[in-house]
């Protein structure tokens, strides 16, 4: 990739995050009047600015470079990974995982886009709600304040489940009443929440 296209990609990451250089210099520690000379003089940045701003973006070198190709129309194109999240009994969550495709979505999640990670429903502890197979689209960001579904750790094993705080404990719920809810202390250290789900693709059933 030659620097007038890794800069053309830089803007517009920016443009749909709705940011701007100024934000990405206070970021990433790159000054400003720089980063401007490498964009007017068609320099690529060296390669510890490249990872801070691929670290800022939320985007691994692939993402990038497929970006342009992530957005298209009124539509994000999502990766969905190999990990997937139990609604039932726990599913393992690897360190890393391979990209099995593309799910688009709709394009007004993007203000979520450098936290935003698709995976795998498996099992049936969330029905009516989520199906095995369904696609989960979920913020990195933790506990936005609000009850309501979330991908979490808990135990070493990553679940899809509703999330209600009260009374000093978190209480973990299936939507499927055949599941007893579970609890735990507001703070643990077997519990981590993820994210919140932003959003599910269906799987046809039937």
């Amino acid at each position: 990739m030659d620097a007038e296209s890794f800069w053309k990609k830089v803007k517009l990451i920016l443009s749909d995050k709705g940011k701007n250089q100024e934000w990405l210099c206070e970021n990433t520690g790159i000054i400003l009047s720089t980063l401007r000379n490498k964009i007017h003089l068609g320099r690529m940045p060296t390669l510890d600015e490249t990872l801070k701003i691929l670290k800022l973006f939320g985007l691994s070198i692939d993402e990038f470079m497929a970006y342009p190709e992530l957005v298209q129309g009124d539509v994000l194109n999502l990766p969905v990974y190999e990990q997937a999240f139990s609604a039932g009994k726990g599913q393992f969550v690897p360190d890393s995982a391979e990209v099995l495709e593309y799910v688009a979505v709709p394009r007004d999640l993007r203000q979520y886009a450098s936290n935003l990670r698709a995976s795998y429903v498996r099992g049936d502890s969330m029905e009516p709600t989520l199906f095995d197979g369904d696609r989960i689209i979920f913020d990195e960001s933790g506990y936005d304040g609000q009850d309501g579904i979330y991908a979490i750790l808990y135990n070493g094993a990553g679940f899809v489940k509703r999330l209600q705080r009260g009374n000093g404990v978190l209480r973990i719920i299936s939507d499927n009443k055949l599941y007893a809810p579970m609890e735990e202390p507001g703070q643990s250290e077997n519990f981590l929440i993820i994210g919140k789900v932003r959003y599910v693709v269906h799987k046809i059933q039937g």
